[in-house]
């Protein structure tokens, strides 16, 4: 196979394909040495990372057995303290429902309720029980009377026992006046009390007195007929700032007993509560030092000291574990607190069983290390093997591949690479000449027509850059015949006693189609315009020239005819509007707002053409506050609907009052993340610095200047224009 023929790309290929082989057997060689070191070293250093690995992973196997036990047993305790505390917010709910009902007697209806011995009483029933005597008493009709209204609290009282009905619960309101309305739930099919209950019963036993003298909710822990331990919550209510009674409920708390006390680790745990005294309460065991016992042992002053440091940190509300040693046996006790009892919930673990599963995991990861030191021993002697031949094969290939490629390379390369240095050089008159009759030669011939592109494109370029500077020249004159139709305010409208006048105008790009105007229409009064058209550039300030030359003829002439005073402004402003409208193929408009102020009586008409509206600052005590004049209605830009109407408007300036006219290139002014500049915020800076103290001119320096400040960097998006008039009187 003939290789002149051959593409440029499979060349390229080949010669890149034998560089890199070469450059292989190279550092293969290098290689082979290093990997023969390397062996050694890497065998070396993963046995001694094996061993590390191991004694890491016991370690770590440890520290997540004693944090999982911790987790556990604070867990227990949360549980614990979260059934107390929903328990603690509905007495709270028992007891705000009772006080509503009797602070209102009027507003609920007399209601009765089940009674012990008369009606049958189920679990989840509210009955009403009184105390001894209670109906011999003289007060009884007024009793009465007062429980048929606290009855009305029955369908709380039976929801929350129906709510609590996994345990043994009571939900009960006991009466200042001695009696107990109660809902209870419980297994047995119905309630069943003694015939003389009532005339021994005293509703108001210990937990009455010793809520009232606590003052508010408090936990009263008892242990219940079955052996468990229970918990009652209560909280005073109160009718008309005095204590009329006690909310509560009462809860027996088997199944929480059972919970905590179940989750042991490993088959000699023990779960214990303590509390606050260093008493433990109840316990998973029956003896032993934390056994709960009658004798009621402070386990603080233990004559085991770790045992005894332990429950003075539980009594102290603290969370923990630590090691403690019990009856010759090692342990980890973790405990936590459980704040709604005062108490603390520890769990006790021996040590070989939380930790059963470490040495195993050591072992597993000692038995790896090793199978990887011998697996990391074979594949360097295989990759030696296999290395060793492929470098001698590759080394002959490359060798007579190198020769073949060198040959047609280079040549035709180097004359393509002294051509293009001609040209680089400037001379575009040079030629390239290869043929080689593959993409090298496609080449050449693209770089030879380049050049005669190139010098055609410098040449047009030239003329267009020509065209451009006199295009910029035009619009220079333009910008300045623009600016100079609009008015000037030296020295005519400068240091008038009657007023402060003053206006600028920044356009978009060269031209711009913002305008203002100003002029007498007679002696004392002064006409003010200030406009926007529609679109940028060009077309704009010649649509702006024609609005103002005929909106200024049409105000002087109409002033001329009967006096600026008896001119109807909203008639000139639709005159000007169907002129406007003639023969306006391209659909421009202008936003308009055209006013004259009275220089004797500070009287101000205007006419607003769908432009935005101007401020008014009136002067009072010493301040200016600004305010916008809003039309109701809305009104129309001119040159856009011909038959369109325009009212005139009137308000009349103090002396030191000013107005403030502005086009949207303001108030729309964007920064480099196109947030607006908004009306509110030109407000606020007419606010700040349109004072009286302060020149029309600086007023409107200081608004440019935050309007500046808002837009930072960013290109300017619109014509910026604003007029501003201060009347002297």
């Amino acid at each position: 196979m003939s290789t002149t023929k051959m593409g440029i790309r499979k060349r390229f290929l080949l010669l890149l394909f034998s560089a890199v082989l070469l450059s292989f057997v190279v550092l293969s060689a290098v290689m082979l040495n290093s990997m023969y070191r390397v062996q050694d070293n890497a065998v070396e250093s993963g046995q001694s990372v094996g061993e590390a690995a191991g004694e890491f992973t016991e370690a770590l196997a440890e520290n997540h057995a004693k944090q999982k036990l911790l987790i556990d047993v604070t867990e227990n305790a949360h549980h614990a303290d979260r059934e107390i505390a929903d328990i603690a917010e509905n007495v709270k709910y028992i007891a705000l429902d009772a006080s509503k009902i009797l602070s209102n007697p009027g507003g609920y209806l007399s209601r009765t309720v089940k009674v012990p011995g008369r009606d049958t009483i189920h679990s989840g029933d509210c009955y009403i029980v009184f105390g001894a005597d209670t109906r011999k008493s003289e007060s009884w009709p007024a009793i009465k009377a007062e429980s048929h209204i606290a009855s009305n609290i029955a369908d709380t009282l039976e929801h929350l026992s129906i709510y609590y009905s996994n345990y043994a619960t009571s939900c009960f309101i006991t009466s200042e006046n001695n009696y107990v309305l109660i809902a209870e739930s419980f297994k047995d099919e119905e309630l069943i009390l003694p015939e003389d209950f009532e005339d021994t019963y005293n509703p108001k036993g210990n937990y009455y007195w010793d809520t009232l003298k606590a003052g508010g909710f408090f936990t009263h822990i008892y242990k219940d007929s079955g052996g468990y331990y229970g918990v009652m919550c209560t909280i005073p209510y109160y009718v008309r700032g005095k204590v009329a009674g006690v909310a509560g409920i009462g809860i027996g708390m088997a199944s929480l007993y059972h919970d905590i006390t179940s989750k042991t680790v490993g088959v000699s745990g023990i779960n214990f509560a303590l509390n606050q005294d260093g008493v433990v309460v109840f316990s998973s065991v029956q003896e032993g030092p934390l056994a709960a016992s009658p004798q009621k042992t402070d386990l603080r002053y233990s004559e085991n000291g770790a045992l005894a440091l332990a429950a003075y940190e539980m009594t102290e509300g603290n969370s923990g574990l630590v090691p403690l040693t019990l009856d010759g046996e090692e342990y980890y006790l973790a405990f936590a607190p459980m704040p709604v009892f005062h108490w603390s919930l520890g769990s006790l673990a021996r040590k070989d069983e939380v930790v059963s599963g470490v040495q195993a995991a050591k072992e597993d990861v000692l038995s790896l290390s090793q199978g990887l030191t011998a697996s990391i021993r074979e594949f360097y002697l295989g990759t030696f093997r296999q290395m060793a031949i492929f470098m001698a094969v590759i080394f002959i290939v490359v060798f007579f591949l190198s020769q073949i490629a060198a040959n047609h390379m280079v040549r035709p390369l180097l004359a393509l690479t002294e051509g293009v240095g001609k040209i680089a050089r400037g001379d575009l008159d040079a030629k390239l000449d290869v043929r080689t009759g593959d993409e090298l030669e496609e080449l050449s011939d693209s770089v030879n027509q380049m050049t005669d592109d190139l010098k055609l494109y410098i040449e047009n370029l030239s003329k267009i850059t020509e065209e451009k500077e006199r295009i910029q020249t035009e619009l220079n004159l333009a910008r300045g015949i623009q600016e100079g139709m609009l008015p000037d305010i030296f020295p005519k409208f400068a240091g008038n006693p009657h007023y402060d006048l003053f206006a600028t105008m920044d356009a978009a790009k060269e031209v711009g189609g913002d305008f203002y105007d100003f002029y007498y229409l007679g002696e004392d009064r002064i006409a003010l315009t200030i406009a926007d058209v529609s679109g940028k550039g060009v077309p704009a300030a010649l649509f702006m020239v024609i609005a103002k030359t005929i909106l200024k003829n049409n105000a002087l002439a109409a002033a001329s005819r009967g006096g600026a005073a008896s001119v109807d402004w909203g008639k000139v402003m639709e005159r000007v509007n169907r002129q406007l409208c003639e023969n306006n193929e391209e659909m421009m408009f202008v936003t308009l707002f055209f006013g004259m102020v009275n220089l004797k009586t500070g009287e101000f008409v205007y006419v607003n053409s769908g432009h935005n509206p101007p401020l008014v600052g009136r002067t009072r005590g010493g301040a200016v506050g600004w305010q916008y004049i809003r039309d109701e209605k809305k009104t129309h830009m001119v040159g856009v609907i011909e038959d369109a109407q325009y009212e005139e408007k009137r308000l009349t300036l103090s002396p030191g009052d000013m107005l403030y006219f502005y086009t949207d290139g303001v108030t729309e002014a964007m920064d480099g993340e196109k947030h607006l500049y908004t009306e509110e915020r030109l407000q606020e800076t007419l606010n700040r610095v349109g004072t009286p103290a302060a020149s029309v001119k600086d007023v409107l320096a200081a608004v440019r200047a935050d309007v500046d400040g808002h837009v930072g960097g960013a290109e300017q998006s619109d014509d910026i224009t604003m007029l501003g008039i201060r009347f002297l009187g």
